[in-house]
């Protein structure tokens, strides 16, 4: 648990990030109390196309579900860093030398989807996988709801590290680019000590129940994280990787809702240039595109209507040894000035039932719904 008055000093310096325009990063990692914080000193953030350029390099890692001209994948320099273990005044008061001037604000503002829309999208959809050319399909949706005053994001951000102890809570800001805040249960891929990870998460059903053991999966969802498991298993073989632990798949939670898991745990001393290889393979997964992935990715741009952004990217921290914790953009939204985003969706199968899946993303939704009307409250 942290303490409260240092939680007080994050939000400070969140604060001040934000009102001098300083672009930065801050996450929690899964079961950890540990909170970071990356500031970058100026404006000139790294855009990159391919993994292996960020070798050596220290900061956060945010890309977009589709890169292209539009969405770029950057990176943010750690130039100054703070931690929920290393908070002192003076370093807060040193900030203070540090400020951007920003001649305009982000525009970016969504619209909404609605009900018949969605409906409309899964309908197209549905017809295609009919087809047997494509087994499973992600479609999403966007939930607008009204950024106020009564919202303050550095304490929105606390609020879903003590909400979510198990999911990746991470707030980024752009100055004049983007901002997003979301808590993810997925992780796309982990290195550290020479030890590798990823999971195949997938299905998904509400929770009635504090016994997940109660949870009864249909085959719909238990066909969904299969699919998404043999991808993993099939881009380890592309890579020449043939020995790797493999457990589940199992039930965990996540906000409202429940997922099947399976975890994957590669123990060999990878060189960074394979882990980006790999990286550049699993994104996007099947959990968040569908399969056949690249069948998958041009049904999605045919039929929603929105672009997805960074939602259903990735995105975190990047050591300069080479250990990285990413976790693939999910629970998530974009805040501008007036509007929170929120950015959800689900996996689409010939044996979906579309009230049901509607169902679904708004019980996603209420991952960041919860929290934000618990802060608006207090």
């Amino acid at each position: 648990m942290i303490d409260a008055f240092v939680l007080e000093k994050i939000e400070s310096i969140l604060k001040y990030c934000l009102n001098n325009h300083l672009p930065f990063f801050t996450y929690r990692l899964p079961n950890s109390d540990f909170i970071k914080i990356g500031i970058q000193k100026d404006l000139n953030l790294m855009s990159f196309q391919n993994v292996t350029d960020l070798q050596s390099k220290q900061g956060f890692v945010m890309a977009p579900f589709d890169s292209n001209d539009k969405y770029t994948s950057w990176f943010i320099r750690e130039d100054i860093g703070f931690s929920s273990e290393n908070i002192n005044e003076e370093e807060i008061q040193n900030l203070n030398r540090f400020k951007n001037e920003l001649d305009f604000k982000e525009n970016g503002l969504c619209i909404e989807s609605s009900e018949s829309d969605y409906f409309s999208q899964l309908d197209e959809i549905l017809e295609t996988l009919k087809g047997k050319s494509l087994k499973k399909a992600i479609l999403s949706r966007i939930q607008i709801e009204k950024n106020d005053k009564s919202l303050d994001s550095p304490s929105l951000f606390v609020q879903l590290c003590q909400y979510y102890p198990k999911a990746f809570v991470s707030f980024v800001s752009l100055p004049g680019i983007c901002s997003w805040m979301g808590a993810s249960p997925e992780l796309l891929l982990k290195s550290e000590n020479n030890k590798t990870e990823t999971v195949a998460l997938a299905g998904t059903l509400p929770v009635s129940s504090s016994n997940l053991s109660d949870i009864e999966w249909g085959a719909k969802e238990i066909e969904e994280q299969a699919f998404v498991s043999d991808y993993i298993e099939t881009v380890f073989k592309d890579n020449s990787i043939d020995k790797f632990e493999k457990k589940g798949p199992f039930t965990v939670k996540a906000g409202q809702v429940a997922h099947l898991k399976t975890e994957f745990k590669i123990e060999r001393n990878l060189s960074f240039e394979d882990k980006a290889k790999m990286i550049t393979a699993l994104h996007p997964t099947p959990a968040v595109c569908g399969l056949p992935k690249l069948k998958a990715l041009d049904l999605i741009k045919a039929v929603e209507t929105h672009d997805r952004e960074y939602y259903a990217g990735y995105w975190g921290p990047l050591e300069a040894n080479g250990d990285f914790a990413l976790y693939v953009n999910l629970r998530t939204m974009k805040i501008t000035e007036n509007q929170l985003s929120l950015f959800v969706g689900g996996g689409i199968t010939a044996d979906s039932i579309p009230q049901k899946e509607w169902e679904e993303t708004q019980h996603k939704a209420q991952t960041l719904l919860s929290v934000i009307k618990a802060c608006k409250l207090s």
